[in-house]
């Protein structure tokens, strides 16, 4: 609200040693064990309010990730007009090894830039460009630099990247000033987006037993791929079909939730607290 009636935009960011690394999973984890469900459903749903009002502020946003970008910090970032990163931006949405999926809008925004990449692609399989996405989210995949991150469609093409990382803030408030000089129009959320449906889980959820039959990935990472899946062809649809972004948040949200309350996502965000590291069970 300020800065809509006070200001000529935003940038987000800061001068830390990070970005940031993600989200407190200590107090997730306290919530969980307490089956506080409500308080959980409530942090997503403000951090899915947090990334949309970005999103669609009257006034321009820019984002500028450097260091570690990781998880909803990832998912802030890709929320604004425009990135300016810097080069060594080590972004990623890395959710899955703590035994949950991206719930602050990445799931739901990496689904919808494959669509759309799809979509401006002459005679392209939308449902390649989607396993795509899902094997980068599934694996938990992080990219080593800015140039790397623009490669993989977690920075757009229309990204701008900054190689001195002493002159982020200041370029990235120069492309704020940009942004409302060249004559700023607010976004509109998007309904546009092509759900693929049931046809498309099958065919993740089938990739996802060969992976498991072949011993490349535990029963419990099984699952967290199907609570995927699900999400990004758009639930249980039989026909593809054309939604909204509030729709896949919705999804999102059910699906984090979900796989919170299991016994082995628990098991995973304490082995991350205790030793630093993604505990395989």
């Amino acid at each position: 609200d300020e800065v809509e009636k006070n200001h000529v935009g935003l940038v987000v960011g800061n001068q830390g040693g990070n970005f940031s690394a993600g989200a407190n999973i200590m107090l997730l984890l306290l919530a969980a064990q307490e089956e506080e469900w409500d308080d959980i459903n409530q942090m997503i749903r403000a951090l899915q309010n947090v990334v949309m009002r970005l999103r669609y502020s009257a006034k321009p946003v820019v984002t500028a990730p450097y260091g570690l970008t990781l998880g909803g910090g990832c998912e802030i970032s890709m929320h604004g007009d425009k990135v300016r990163a810097a080069g060594e931006t080590y972004i990623g949405l890395v959710e899955v090894g703590v035994g949950l999926i991206p719930a602050g809008g990445g799931t739901k925004e990496m689904t919808m830039r494959a669509m759309d990449l799809a979509k401006k692609t002459p005679d392209a399989d939308p449902l390649a460009f989607l396993k795509k996405t899902f094997e980068l989210i599934g694996m938990g995949k992080v990219a080593t630099s800015a140039q790397e991150a623009k490669a993989w469609g977690i920075l757009r093409p229309s990204d701008a990247i900054s190689m001195n990382g002493d002159r982020l803030i200041a370029d990235a408030k120069q492309e704020v000033l940009n942004l409302a000089a060249s004559g700023y129009v607010q976004p509109i959320e998007r309904t546009d987006i092509l759900a693929l449906g049931e046809s498309a889980q099958a065919a993740m959820k089938l990739a996802l037993f060969m992976m498991k039959r072949g011993g490349f990935i535990s029963e419990h990472d099984e699952l967290i791929g199907k609570k995927l899946a699900r999400v990004m062809s758009g639930g249980d649809l039989n026909h593809q079909t054309f939604v909204s972004e509030r729709f896949l948040l919705d999804l999102e949200r059910e699906a984090f939730l979900s796989l919170c309350g299991e016994r082995k996502t628990q098991e995973r965000i304490a082995g991350m607290l205790k030793t630093g590291k993604p505990l395989r069970n």
